[in-house]
Parts: structure tokens; sequence; C-alpha cells
């Protein structure tokens, strides 16, 4: 078992990062939904936090080449924790406006290409400490991502009631 750890323990960070993004992409727009009433703003919040992996994810190879895959894996999911402990946070001191809904879902999105593709870059590293071919390695990753992604979104979508 102690062999297997440093996969382990990788795939671990890997599902959580997959259960925070699916409980994301359902929040945010809900909440937007539940605090304007509008569809149109729900849709919008959604879309406008899709962007920044657009404008990011081509610069994030340069930032994990300078500051080391592992740095940036903990730094984005650390950074991506913080923007989601800011809702509550800006909840009970001020007021949670759609502005400062989408800005925080911006904010925590930005963070997400970095983290994942920081992971991805850490397949090896872990797999080879662990004795895992790295094909095989490549596609539990990749497994464990989707089924923690998925799992919450669906769980998610069947509690919501309007």
């Amino acid at each position: 078992m102690k062999r297997l750890l440093p996969f382990a323990l990788h795939q671990l960070s890997n599902v959580a990062s997959g259960v925070g993004n699916g409980v994301v992409l359902i929040v945010i727009p809900w909440l937007v939904l539940d605090r304007t009433g509008s569809a149109l703003a729900a849709g919008t919040a959604a879309a406008m936090s899709a962007l920044p992996g657009i404008f990011v994810s081509p610069l994030i190879g340069v930032v994990i080449d300078r500051l080391g895959r592992r740095q940036v894996s903990i730094g984005a999911d650390i950074f991506s924790a913080i923007s989601v402990l800011l809702f509550p946070i800006v909840n009970a001191v001020g007021d949670l406006t759609f502005g400062v809904i989408l800005a925080l879902a911006v904010l925590g999105a930005i963070f997400d290409p970095a983290g994942y593709t920081a992971r991805k870059a850490l397949i090896p590293d872990s797999a080879t400490a662990s004795k895992i071919n790295i094909n095989s390695a490549n596609g539990i990753h990749e497994g464990f991502f989707a089924a923690g992604f998925v799992r919450c979104s669906f769980r998610r979508l069947g509690r919501f009631t309007p």
C-alpha cells in the first residue's frame, strides 16, 4: 500500500478538484437565479465563468515550467478554494450581488486550468513513484476527475428544486 501512496494522494487531489468544479458549475448559476430571479443572469454567470480558461490556458505551461508542477497544482487549488470561501464571507459582511458573484466566479475560474494542467503534468512523477504504467495512470487520472465531476454534478441536479 505504501508503494501506491504517491499516486493515491495525487488522485485524491484530482477527485477533490473534480467534485469542487462540479459543485461550482451548479451552485453559481443557481445562486444567481436565487438572488436575481433571472435565468439570463444565471446563464451569463455560467458563461462568464468559462471564459477565463480560454485566456489563461495558453499561459499555464510557462507558469508551470517556471514555478514547478507541484507548486502550481497546490497553489492553484488553494487559491481556488479561497475564491469559493469568499462567497460566504462576502455574504456575511456585505451584499452578495450579481456583480460580486460574477467577479468571484471568474476569479475562481482563473485558477482551474492551472490546477488541472499541473495535476496532469504530475502523472509521470506519481506513476513512477508508485510503479504504475504511465498509460494506465493517465487513464485512471482522467477517470477519477470525470467521476468526481459528473457524480457531483448529477447529484446536485437531482436535488435541484426551483
